[in-house]
C-alpha cells in the first residue's frame, strides 16, 4: 500500500513539475494536457486518474508550493476564533513566509508570465473558498457586519497581493516582521467584521 501510494505521489509530483516547465517556456494558456503528459512521459489516461484539467493541476501545484495560503500559509487546518483574534502571531506562519521566499524561483512565473494575471485570479479564488468555510466554521453563531463571502474575498486578494509584493519587489522585510504585520492586519480586518466579545476585546490590547 505504501508503494501504491508513493507511485501516486511521484505521479503527480512529475505533472506539477512538467505544467510549471511549461509555464515558464510558453505562458499557461498555450499549454495543453497533451502537452503536459509528453513532457511528463505519462499518458492521457494517468492524467486524467489524477486531476480533472489543466486547471485542476494548477491549484494543485499551488497548493503544494503556497500550501494553502489560507489565513497565514502553510497551515494544515483552518484557524479556530481564538486564533484569528490572538494578538499572537498563530503557530508556524514565520515559517511559511520563510518557506515562500525559498520558492521564491518556483512562483516567480506563475505571478510573471504574460498569464500571471490569470494564474493570480485562479489562486485568489482558491483561496477565498478556503478563507470563506473557515470563517463560516470560526464564527457560525455570530452576526458580522460583513458578509462571509465579502471578506473572505478581502482577505483572499490581501493575502496574494501581499505575497506577491514581498516576493517580487522587497525582499529587506524579514519573514518574522511580514508575519507579524500580515497578522495584525488580518487581525483587524476580522475584528472589524464580527462583533467580538468581552473576552475577545480584553485580548486585543
Amino acid at each position: 500500500m505504501k508503494t501504491t501510494d508513493r507511485r501516486v505521489q511521484r505521479t503527480r509530483e512529475l505533472l506539477q513539475e512538467a505544467l510549471l516547465e511549461l509555464i515558464k517556456e510558453r505562458g499557461y494558456n498555450a499549454i495543453t494536457i497533451q502537452k503536459i503528459t509528453d513532457r511528463a512521459n505519462v499518458g492521457r489516461s494517468t492524467f486524467y486518474a489524477h486531476f480533472s484539467s489543466k486547471d485542476d493541476l494548477f491549484m494543485a501545484c499551488h497548493e503544494a508550493i503556497v500550501s494553502g495560503f489560507q489565513f497565514g500559509p502553510l497551515y494544515s487546518h483552518p484557524l479556530s476564533r481564538e486564533e484569528m483574534l490572538s494578538p499572537d502571531i498563530p503557530p508556524g506562519m514565520t515559517s511559511a513566509f520563510q518557506h515562500l521566499g525559498e520558492a521564491r524561483a518556483r512562483l516567480y512565473p506563475i505571478f510573471h508570465s504574460k498569464d500571471g494575471p490569470s494564474n493570480l485570479r485562479r489562486i485568489r479564488d482558491w483561496s477565498a473558498q478556503q478563507i470563506e468555510a473557515n470563517l463560516r466554521a470560526a464564527f457560525a453563531d455570530t452576526d458580522g457586519n460583513v458578509p462571509f463571502d465579502v471578506l473572505a474575498k478581502y482577505l483572499a486578494g490581501a493575502q496574494i497581493a501581499l505575497m506577491e509584493w514581498w516576493l517580487a519587489k522587497d525582499r529587506s522585510q524579514t519573514p518574522e516582521s511580514l508575519a507579524s504585520t500580515f497578522h495584525s492586519l488580518q487581525r483587524a480586518a476580522i475584528g472589524a467584521a464580527f462583533p467580538l466579545t468581552t473576552g475577545e476585546q480584553i485580548s486585543k490590547s
